[in-house]
């Protein structure tokens, strides 16, 4: 029987730990946490100002920077905001229409215990008029024998604190209703506001989109020959070079570097970031240009969710010229996958993401005309094919 060598060396491992008691293994203690905290959040920030460094020193160096690509950058970010600000809309509204769901089922609760609470008071009160003002007297009158009055006094003194008791519990349970109808009226209420909130960003968000269509078609009016988008598709590859080797000499500072395994062993295994149709395929020449797809574009409805193909750390979420708003993850040895022309980016660096868990949201930001999202794979920031690593479907 074959046995693969490193699992042989974790079996002894284990063996000569659990045979040798004097071998102990140091727990990290709650300063050592805090110190790697720290360490890493300063190594983040380090990396934010060296990527913000760099982005500065790309546009200056870009003299076609143009007001078109200013305005176009200014309207993806706003974008970016704008649903922010709406997913945070949605998630409190759903919030407060499940508070007002709750609060109104506990309404029924007290309504329907103030009915049996009602009902079990009124019984005692008819049974005690029944009997008459004189009967407790005439009962305690009448018993010539000790025990049977002592046993009448405690039936009856037994009776009237029953009574007491259900009184005090309808009162407690008529302002604990009273409390919960106030709470509703407020609840409604701040549904209403939300709801508007919800309406006037997603006219906010409309109009931004209006104005991002205008912005990228004279854009295109910019940039028409082929020679011209071949320049601007060299210098957004080589800003996202530039990007990526900064990433490269930083991510060892924040990831650890048993963390993460990288891809090599899981070719054909991933799901797709998105779902969607398959538009461009990597390794292709480019329209009308003799450059070709370092990744792959698969067309997408606006909103769909963007999921991390991968376990990894977030290390850039930001906008990028040409590729607009951009999440990049690192996967470890090497290996990092980009999600580019979000609408929206819900992960910040630092970040750590599971595969499948949502990091964005599909847009068309960066100026390409119509909602997608460019995929791509990279091993020590070079573009590899990503299709050796999704699964086929």
């Amino acid at each position: 029987m074959h046995i693969h060598a490193p699992r042989i060396w974790r079996w002894l491992l284990a063996l000569v730990i659990l045979l040798s008691p004097t071998v102990t293994i140091p727990a990290q203690t709650t300063a050592d946490r805090e110190q790697q905290r720290q360490e890493t959040e300063r190594a983040l920030e380090a990396l934010r100002e060296q990527i913000q460094s760099l982005q500065t020193n790309q546009q200056k160096n870009r003299s076609q920077l143009s007001n078109e690509q200013k305005a176009l950058k200014e309207a993806d970010i706003a974008i970016n905001r704008s649903n922010q600000r709406l997913r945070a809309t949605r998630k409190s509204l759903r919030e407060s229409q499940q508070s007002l769901k709750n609060l109104k089922q506990r309404e029924q609760r007290l309504n329907s215990d103030k009915r049996k609470q009602q009902q079990a008071l009124a019984k005692q009160i008819r049974t005690a008029y029944m009997n008459g003002n004189q009967e407790y007297i005439k009962l305690l009158l009448n018993q010539e024998d000790p025990a049977k009055v002592a046993r009448s006094v405690a039936y009856y003194d037994y009776l009237n604190k029953a009574r007491a008791e259900k009184i005090a519990t309808l009162k407690t349970t008529i302002r604990e209703l009273n409390q919960v109808i106030t709470e509703i009226t407020a609840e409604e209420n701040n549904l209403r506001e939300l709801a508007e909130r919800q309406q006037a960003e997603n006219n906010n968000l409309t109009s931004l989109k209006n104005r991002r269509v205008r912005v990228v078609a004279q854009l295109e009016q910019q940039v028409t020959s082929n020679e011209q988008k071949l320049q601007e598709w060299q210098a957004n590859e080589l800003d996202l070079v530039s990007i990526l080797d900064a990433l490269k000499t930083q991510v060892a500072k924040i990831i650890p570097e048993q963390a993460l395994e990288g891809l090599s062993q899981l070719g054909g295994k991933l799901n797709w970031p998105v779902v969607g149709k398959l538009r461009e395929r990597f390794g292709v020449q480019r329209q009308n240009s003799t450059a070709l797809w370092s990744g792959i574009l698969i067309t997408s409805d606006a909103g769909k969710e963007i999921q991390a193909i991968h376990h990894g750390r977030v290390v850039y979420s930001d906008y990028l010229r040409g590729f607009g708003l951009m999440t990049i993850i690192d996967h470890g040895d090497g290996y990092m996958s980009l999600y580019g022309h979000s609408e929206a980016l819900f992960k910040s660096a630092g970040d750590w993401v599971e595969a499948g868990e949502r990091i964005a949201m599909v847009g068309q930001t960066g100026g390409y005309p119509e909602p997608g999202l460019y995929f791509e794979i990279r091993h020590r920031s070079k573009a590899v094919n990503p299709m050796r690593f999704i699964a086929s479907r």
